[in-house]
């Protein structure tokens, strides 16, 4: 089996194709399979999937395969209370944040909108309160942006994704090597080893959920009713 000039995402696909066909077992197995039948014979560096969130959907898969049988686990809606971010560049006062879901910015914040954002000078962490977070739900993407970082891939300093159901302990921490476009070693001398970002979750109940959707429709049925239906 060789494997040439296939993308990120065709090389996540691969690996969690080898972990359901069950010629590996682990994440790591496969992933460091692929990465080393791609890199054979090239003289280029290592040429396997190495975004850090593709890996992530990668272990997600393993998941998947051990306790969920290949099928969905259920639905876990979340919002997000703040960010932690450790060894921060500056005093994250001019750091903007972005939630995507479904390719649909759901929230933005900055220091003046949506969030309250505080330097902890003796720790050297930036914490980003957020306020009126929208409930979050399967495939999330958060994207940092700043004018006084340099941009990279998509247009910002680093980003991340990650799935709602796979969060434990209402807490996701990602160390530099986690981040995407921080894996890269030209973004070293800005962001050092102990940089990292923490997210700190509330879950919300289905049955809450549930009834604000109920809540919605009636509201959009009423509205319906006040302006007429189109």
């Amino acid at each position: 089996m060789k494997f040439f000039s296939l993308l990120g995402r065709t090389g996540t696909m691969i690996c969690a194709c080898l972990i359901a066909s069950e010629v590996f077992l682990t994440a790591k197995d496969s992933l460091s399979y692929f990465g080393d039948r791609r890199t054979e014979n090239s003289n280029r560096e290592f040429q396997g999937v190495e975004t850090p969130s593709q890996n992530r959907y990668v272990k997600y898969f393993e998941k998947l395969k051990i306790f969920y049988n290949c099928s969905l686990p259920p639905r876990k809606v979340l919002t997000i209370k703040r960010f932690i971010i450790y060894s921060i560049h500056g005093d994250g006062s001019d750091l903007k944040v972005q939630i995507i879901m479904q390719h649909n910015i759901v929230f933005s914040c900055s220091s003046c909108k949506n969030c309250m954002i505080f330097h902890d000078i003796e720790i050297d962490k930036a914490i980003i309160n957020l306020v009126n977070c929208p409930e979050l739900y399967d495939d999330v993407k958060v994207k940092f942006l700043s004018k006084a970082l340099p941009a990279y891939y998509d247009d910002c300093p680093f980003f991340f994704w990650f799935h709602t159901s796979f969060i434990q302990y209402n807490r996701l921490y990602l160390p530099r090597h986690e981040l995407d476009n921080l894996h890269k070693p030209k973004t070293w001398k800005i962001y050092p080893t102990e940089f990292a970002v923490e997210v700190q979750f509330d879950e919300i109940s289905q049955s809450s959920t549930a009834t604000s959707t109920q809540l919605s429709r009636v509201s959009l049925v009423g509205q319906k009713d006040a302006v007429g239906s189109p």
